[in-house]
């Protein structure tokens, strides 16, 4: 049995992102399953991380958010060959991350707008009170089988660098969902959540990253500078609207200020395909009873999205 902190005992391993690795374990001291975040201590420059990150977990705690992991405690362990790791405990969730969920399904468009949805609720709750994740990416999303999402990581580049300048660069060396002044800069702030997201988004929909898997700054910025070659990818069965949102999140120049804007688009999509659900239902009202039920099912989605957005952007106002 291995343990961290002389209390967590660690059962198996959920997944790995940049620098850290999440697995599934036990507090000894009142038997309830967590999440532990092991993180490469390699990656931390401040002295003030420990401390830093306490701060920021109670925090974040502190934020009433169904798609948040609420952390339980946080720390240094000394392993008994001399090795130091940081770790965080945080509430456990039955699931993966949303990486190792795509390696063996594929996801269809209404699952994706579930998880969409779900992320850009989090961050919008997180943004209204100043905090940004800063290091998005699939493999700091947990999914549970009823596609529930849930980010984790929340406050740890914060935490690093208390002036943010350079910290995500310190973290993690994993470019593919950095925005632009992240690699030159290593600047963090909200953008860089919503252009890691429309990362996400892309990958999601069309299977692969819409700069390439490029290792090296200086070309992954001429990548970007360039462009994606639209033309060059089938975008013939993605909604014109969810294609829309995606580009908008991956601009360098018209960008989205909030997660609301994005929400508000998404509301239009699901409005349109509502109608849509709703026509195709009048044109075949007279086929099987089978037929019937899956257009329903269509319409049923539509309206439950509708009202998910609605109930978002209300919250949104009050929280604010």
């Amino acid at each position: 049995m291995v343990y961290i902190g002389e209390r967590y005992e660690i059962l198996e391993e959920i997944g790995r992102c940049s620098n850290s690795c999440l697995y599934k374990g036990i507090d000894s001291y009142d038997k309830q399953l967590v999440i532990i975040n092991i993180i490469d201590k390699g990656v931390i420059r401040s002295k003030k991380f420990i401390s830093n990150l306490i701060d920021e977990s109670t925090s974040i705690n502190e934020i009433d958010s169904p798609n948040i992991l609420k952390i339980r405690d946080v720390g240094m362990d000394k392993l008994e060959n001399g090795n130091e790791l940081y770790y965080v405990v945080s509430e456990y969730m039955e699931g993966s991350t949303l990486k190792q969920l795509t390696k063996y399904h594929k996801l269809n468009m209404g699952e994706i707008i579930i998880i969409f949805r779900q992320i850009l609720n989090a961050l919008e709750v997180i943004h209204s009170y100043d905090v940004y994740h800063g290091c998005l990416q699939p493999g700091n999303i947990i999914i549970d089988e009823g596609y529930t999402a849930k980010l984790s990581n929340i406050g740890i580049i914060k935490s690093n660098n208390k002036i943010f300048k350079n910290g995500i660069k310190r973290f993690s060396k994993n470019l593919k969902y950095m925005c632009p002044h992240q690699i030159c800069l290593g600047y963090t702030d909200k953008s860089s959540d919503f252009h890691a997201l429309g990362v996400i988004m892309f990958e999601l929909i069309f299977g692969e990253h819409p700069f390439e898997n490029l290792d090296n700054e200086e070309d992954i910025i001429k990548k970007m500078d360039k462009g994606i070659n639209w033309k060059g990818i089938d975008t013939e069965n993605i909604p014109e609207k969810i294609l829309n949102i995606v580009k908008k999140l991956l601009s360098r120049k018209h960008r989205y200020e909030t997660p609301q804007e994005i929400m508000i688009d998404l509301s239009e999509y699901l409005y349109e395909a509502e109608n849509i659900c709703e026509e195709n239902l009048d044109i075949h009202n007279n086929e099987e009873k089978t037929d019937n039920k899956h257009i329903h099912r269509c319409g049923k989605f539509a309206v439950l999205g509708v009202i998910a957005v609605m109930s978002f952007l209300f919250i949104g106002m009050t929280i604010k």
